[in-house]
């Protein structure tokens, strides 16, 4: 069966914004949906602290591929919705971990809950405590252990007001702040290492970073234009719609050698 996926998006240096978070936030949410505007069927939730993609399971991992290139992302989980229940929770927990074990060896494994909505009646080690029991109880005689400080399967349950998501993978982001909340800047760029990496550092700061290339090509051949020309193409996949501006400079440097 080809299962609905929910992508768990986090962010962090916007969550301490203040009067004016929501628009961090809806500035990461439409560098996201930009991002993803060719993608089909995704569907788009954004609860307090957190954004939501669901999507196919064939689609989760371009998803993920594309989150890791947007600025203002702290990490992203891929798993799965399910009712708030331990029963529920720990069949997942099964169904991911059984496939790992193998005959003669050890697995040690936990399970870390964040209680988001502090209205669920039981609080974060409780469910941790009876969800990894029930799993360790149908696992156990295959070679399944608990260790909290080692373990080598992680199952991860986040608790909300709208759904409840279990996943055991966290991809690190670029963190920083959406790209378009701080403005727009103009920076020189050249084939070197430096330029390119002054306009990407200002990328995470939330600024849309256009270059600006004097061009020399009669004096120094098509290498240093065409380099720019990648470099530029390069950045442009971790903020989209800046602009390259090319500035004729031969003129000046026969000037400047007369």
């Amino acid at each position: 069966m080809n299962e609905r996926r929910t992508i768990l998006i986090r962010y962090d240096e916007i969550g301490l914004k203040g009067k004016n978070r929501d628009q961090f936030i809806n500035r990461l949410v439409k560098n996201i949906q930009m991002q993803m505007k060719d993608l089909e069927d995704l569907q788009f939730k954004v609860p307090h602290g957190r954004i939501f993609i669901h999507c196919s399971q064939e689609a989760a991992g371009e998803c993920t591929r594309r989150l890791q290139k947007i600025p203002g992302i702290a990490s992203a989980s891929v798993g799965v919705t399910r009712e708030p229940e331990f029963d529920a929770l720990a069949a997942v927990g099964v169904e991911w971990i059984e496939p790992l074990l193998q005959p003669g060896t050890i697995l040690k494994f936990c399970v870390r809950t964040n209680r988001a909505d502090k209205s669920y009646p039981h609080k974060s080690p409780d469910i941790d405590r009876e969800v990894g029991s029930r799993v360790l109880r149908q696992l156990h005689a295959k070679g399944l252990e608990v260790s909290i400080k080692e373990a080598d399967f992680i199952l991860e349950i986040e608790i909300g007001q709208d759904e409840t998501v279990v996943f055991n993978n966290r991809i690190p982001g670029l963190r920083g702040l959406p790209v378009g909340s701080s403005g727009d800047i103009l920076g020189l760029i050249s084939g070197g290492i430096d330029s390119p990496v002054a306009l990407y550092r200002m990328m995470k700061r939330g600024c849309r970073a256009h270059g600006i290339f004097f061009d020399n090509r009669p004096f120094m051949g098509r290498g240093g234009y065409d380099k720019v020309l990648k470099l530029s193409k390069l950045l442009n996949g971790y903020q989209r719609k800046s602009r390259l501006y090319v500035v004729p400079f031969d003129d000046i440097q026969v000037a400047v050698l007369d």
